[in-house]
């Protein structure tokens, strides 16, 4: 096989790990736009993209020595977790999105190499969405998954 990237199998252990973390039970856990269950008033996003403009994975390879050795590989995966609330309780929806982002990045820290995909995976950026809808109060916290890792060859 020639060259390759580490963001399928990166996401997919990300999905693998959300969906069985201590404290995600019952949380529906989304590989990138998934559709399904709009309903949820809980969601983990794997691969997120709000907006048409708004990047899933942002990636930089570069050459690692010389020859044919893998390339270095850091890229950042976009997730968020979300909470709607049928109430406008703002700060419990937000502490609920919080407590999500600490399950999924508790997580990640049980496995930082993603089940041997990547050499080390964390948690880095995090950004804060609140509104009052008709539904009810929504949070969403987006954060990023930053791996570091070398292209498969």
């Amino acid at each position: 096989m020639g060259w390759s990237s580490t963001v399928p199998a990166a996401i997919g252990a990300l999905v693998t790990a959300f969906r069985t973390a201590p404290g995600l039970e019952g949380v529906p856990v989304r590989d990138g736009p998934a559709v399904e269950n709009q309903a949820a008033r809980e969601v983990i996003a794997v691969g997120y993209a709000g907006d048409d403009d708004d990047l899933a994975v942002e990636s930089e390879t570069s050459p690692e020595g010389l020859g044919r050795e893998p390339d270095r590989e850091r890229y950042s995966i976009r997730c968020a977790a979300a909470v709607l609330r049928g109430a406008t309780d703002v700060a419990a929806a937000r502490s609920r999105a919080y407590e999500l982002v600490a399950a999924a990045g508790e997580a990640i820290a049980r496995d930082r190499t993603l089940g041997g995909a990547v050499m080390r995976a964390g948690v880095s950026t995090t950004s804060l969405q609140q509104s009052q809808t008709d539904r009810g109060v929504q949070v969403m916290v987006t954060f990023s998954v930053d791996c570091d890792a070398f292209t498969r060859r």
